[in-house]
């Protein structure tokens, strides 16, 4: 096993009838304040939510990864 370190976004958004429903998903690089502020906004705004909450950051994993797929 290796320890690889992986960035991870996560966003978090409640719909209006309570429901929170949840995304995440690796990424290259973490999206701009703006960008995520702007995603979010808009669904507010068209009352496909009443909330949100987000985070992007790295964290560490052991992974055993087959020889020849190591990027």
């Amino acid at each position: 096993m290796e320890l690889y370190t992986i960035l991870v976004y996560l966003s978090v958004i409640v719909m209006p009838d309570g429901e929170i429903k949840t995304y995440t998903a690796t990424v290259k690089e973490c999206p701009s304040t703006e960008v995520v502020r702007s995603m979010h906004q808009r669904m507010m705004d068209t009352g496909e939510i009443v909330d949100w909450g987000a985070r992007c950051s790295s964290t560490e994993v052991q992974l055993t990864v087959p020889k020849g797929l190591k990027t």
